[in-house]
């Protein structure tokens, strides 16, 4: 078929794939969810992406999902959680109802230069912009929105 101009319309080109979420969970507020959910990541994951990919996505997940439970003032319901593999790319987004949060602009407190004056925590955060490729944050309808992109 020959388009306005005279050409063909690009019948050969592929069709974008639709991307479709390798994974889709709601994740009760407690710990012991976390490491169910961890299992439920590998069996998805490990088939699709590297595994320095799916080890990078599994701690800064841990990571941030303990805040939530740990952390969240005026948390409330499950925290859902999706991911979608786009070509060379694991996109994660994390979803939560809690007051606003934003843990891409949180920095930690100095850190002690001796052993007996540092404190224990506050690495986490600084640990899921090294292991990720983006990290960004919404807040959005009293929802705390997290994104993580890690290519693989």
């Amino acid at each position: 078929m020959l388009g306005k101009s005279g050409r063909l319309g690009g019948w050969w080109r592929k069709a974008p794939e639709a991307i479709v979420p390798v994974l889709r969970a709601r994740i009760a507020r407690e710990r012991a969810a976390i490491g169910a959910f961890n299992d439920t990541l590998e069996r998805s994951l490990q088939s699709q992406v590297s595994e320095s990919a799916l080890r990078a996505v599994q701690v800064a997940l841990d990571e941030l999902l303990t805040n939530v439970i740990m952390h969240a003032e005026q948390a409330a319901g499950p925290i859902e959680v999706e991911i979608v593999r786009e070509q060379n790319i694991v996109a994660t987004t994390i979803s939560y109802i809690a007051d606003e949060f934003d843990p891409t602009s949180w920095r930690p407190a100095p850190r002690g230069t001796t052993v007996a004056a540092a404190r224990i925590g506050g690495l986490g955060i600084q640990m899921v912009r090294t292991l990720m490729d983006e990290f960004s944050y919404a807040y959005d309808a009293g929802r705390n929105v997290v994104t993580l992109r890690k290519r693989c």
